[in-house]
């Protein structure tokens, strides 16, 4: 083998092997074990998985403002912190706070009603619009209830000012398997409605910490989707003097029809009965994408020539809070309160860029 890149001056290995020499298979077995537990595992690029096995160091951004390396955001570390630990008692998760990009529309709203003419542009500055925001994210805001460690430190990388959730494992209450989740729904809250629930509220993207198995599991690890409405045009009917022309047409209302939703997951946290240790596979590191896109299709109508088209479509799915307009109406309650888990009533996060102008 070439081993000159062990025999630089700067290696840490070069008292390991000599230039020429046989190197043994448990040589190699231990290098690779020195290089788990020693190195910071490199981030591979969005979508890949990065594992931590037991003793794996932080990984840190190698920059130094005087108080040591600074953590990368999103880092997810699983910790001990008493004598139970062999019995998976006393693990503790924490993240390191980071930015998260993500998506805002006038969903389910409609700002233009019934007019004639020329079509109505999809998603222009009249019509609904889609914002591109960011802020960071700097505590929990879903996780079990009773588990929240406070943290002491306000200028800590780590969310909650170093605070952190424990969970324990299936023999000790808990369960295998648990996930970090970054979520946004996309829904404006516009008249109110949901002032009582956080996550919708709010309008920005949550942390959530939680086990498999669990209503939050179930709630929160949904598959992502778009925001859909559906735009009606109505022409006269058919057969009927006079002939409709290109532009004799009503526009009808956009009316919305799906509620969009995004997750991703930024961690995995497996219990390993071999070495009574949590395994953890890291998903995303840097920076969190939440993007939702807002779709509109048109469709064709008609009505009765001398008739009016239908022009309060819109007004009586608003009056009836979209019940019987938005097919997928349940994840937004869903999300208003979870058995077993707390939605935490402090904000989560600080803005970077926020629109401001129609909430």
């Amino acid at each position: 083998m070439n081993d000159s890149g062990f025999q630089g001056s700067g290696s840490r290995f070069n008292t390991r092997f000599e230039s020429g020499s046989d190197v043994s298979a448990k040589q190699l077995n231990d290098l690779a074990s020195g290089i788990q537990t020693s190195l910071p595992t490199p981030y591979l690029g969005k979508g890949t998985s990065v594992s931590y096995l037991p003793g794996g160091a932080i990984i840190t951004s190698g920059e130094d403002d005087g108080g040591g390396p600074r953590l990368i955001p999103w880092t997810v570390q699983v910790f001990p912190n008493s004598e139970d630990e062999e019995a998976g008692l006393r693990w503790f998760i924490r993240v390191v706070r980071g930015v998260c990009n993500y998506t805002w529309s006038e969903f389910p709203f409609s700002p233009k009603t019934t007019t004639s003419g020329a079509a109505l542009p999809i998603l222009d500055l009249n019509g609904n619009k889609v914002y591109h925001n960011e802020c960071i994210v700097k505590d929990y805001a879903v996780y079990p209830s009773g588990s929240y460690k406070s943290g002491t430190d306000e200028l800590s990388d780590w969310m909650g000012g170093d605070a952190a959730i424990q969970i324990k494992n299936a023999a000790a209450g808990g369960a295998d398997v648990w996930y970090v989740t970054v979520s946004k729904l996309d829904w404006w809250n516009k008249l109110s409605w949901d002032d009582s629930a956080r996550l919708q509220d709010k309008e920005r993207p949550w942390v959530s910490v939680f086990a498999h198995g669990s209503e939050a599991y179930t709630k929160i690890l949904k598959p992502t989707q778009n925001s859909f409405s559906l735009h009606r045009l109505f022409l006269p009917q058919p057969n009927l003097p006079p002939s409709p022309s290109t532009t004799d047409f009503y526009q009808g209302n956009v009316i919305a029809k799906h509620i969009g939703y995004d997750v991703k997951k930024v961690a995995s946290i497996t219990w390993n009965n071999d070495t009574n240790r949590w395994d953890l596979v890291q998903y995303i590191l840097h920076q969190v994408e939440i993007e939702i896109p807002y779709q509109q299709q048109s469709i064709w109508d008609y009505f009765i020539y001398n008739n009016s088209p239908p022009v309060n479509d819109y007004q009586i799915a608003v009056d009836a809070h979209f019940v019987g307009s938005i097919d997928n109406l349940a994840l937004r309650s869903d999300l208003s309160a979870i058995t077993g888990y707390t939605i935490n009533t402090s904000n989560w996060w600080y803005d970077l860029i926020a629109n401001t102008t129609s909430r």
